[in-house]
């Protein structure tokens, strides 16, 4: 039996995630698994080829054929795919990959990434983070916020290093006390637009990585590393199961669960469909962030100072 598997969405978190269910469906199944993805060169599953989204081979005819979405509101069944997409609003990434690929029950399985991580030498301790994101919703609103973590992090003789895609992002155009482009934290080391490769490489040298509901706390999952996440509008049991993330459930929340994220709210940087200016992060203080810190500084052995 041949399978082919399509990743529709083109997110490194949606990758990661989805990449571990193919791994279990070939061991529960057996068949050849042919699996077309935008991050293709990165996985190393066992006797799975991936090949680019765009590939001639995904047009060839496969005994069955899966598509891994999660807007069906949005989503337009292509030629040669059977399977229905359940909305994200009902579950969460990874048990929308198992469902889709005919699992009954869910089980995290973190992928087999071809890293060969190099020894970056460092100084200090580390940690890596990654505070930029592609909305003003996905990030931490609250002004100041990370520079106040990294500070603390500085106190207890940790460096931070950036490991964001660019220095500084937004709309490009300010809105009330957000700034046309947000920087990483001025503290910490400018480590941004580095390879892929080598971000894992510092993620693989940390104590622990921090940052938003993204592709690189996916990766940094995927590598073993503790991850505190802040997050505001995606309902917890759309990731990976950790203990270490950060969400005000006593304010407006989750609207992710409620409202349709569609192509126009998609292409709008400053969307707040409960229009309340982003209070589920602004409500998230620099001492929440820190409190999950210090729980995986105790298991690393204490604070280092």
């Amino acid at each position: 039996m041949k399978t082919k598997i399509f990743f529709n969405a083109n997110g490194l978190g949606d990758s990661i995630g989805w990449m571990g269910q193919v791994e279990r469906y070939k061991k529960a199944t057996g068949n050849q698994v042919d699996v077309f993805c935008r991050f293709n060169d990165i996985f190393g599953g066992e006797n799975i080829n991936i090949y680019p989204k765009n590939s001639p081979l995904a047009q060839d005819a496969y005994d069955e054929s899966f598509i891994i979405d999660y807007h069906r509101h949005i989503w337009k069944r292509p030629a040669r795919f059977t399977n229905e997409v359940k909305d994200i609003q009902e579950g969460g990434l990874i048990q929308t990959a198992s469902e889709i690929l005919g699992f009954k029950e869910i089980e995290e399985i973190k992928p087999v990434l071809k890293f060969k991580p190099k020894n970056i030498k460092l100084k200090r301790p580390t940690v890596s983070m990654a505070s930029l994101s592609t909305m003003q919703q996905r990030l931490w609103t609250l002004n100041g916020g990370w520079n106040k973590v990294v500070a603390y992090l500085k106190r207890q003789r940790i460096d931070t290093v950036s490991l964001d895609h660019h220095p500084q992002f937004g709309a490009g155009v300010s809105s009330g006390d957000i700034p046309a482009l947000t920087p990483i934290p001025s503290a910490s080391k400018n480590k941004t637009g580095l390879p892929l490769r080598a971000v894992a490489s510092y993620i693989n040298q940390s104590l622990f990585f921090m940052g938003l509901s993204g592709g690189l706390s996916w990766l940094a999952w995927a590598l073993n590393k503790p991850v505190v996440m802040v997050v505001g509008p995606i309902s917890e049991r759309y990731h990976f199961k950790n203990p270490y993330i950060i969400q005000n459930k006593n304010v407006c929340h989750a609207c992710w669960d409620n409202h349709n994220m569609t192509v126009e709210a998609q292409q709008d940087w400053y969307w707040c469909p409960e229009k309340k200016d982003f209070e589920c992060s602004r409500q998230i203080t620099p001492e929440m962030v820190i409190e999950k810190i210090d729980l995986i500084l105790d298991l690393n052995g204490g604070k280092t100072s």
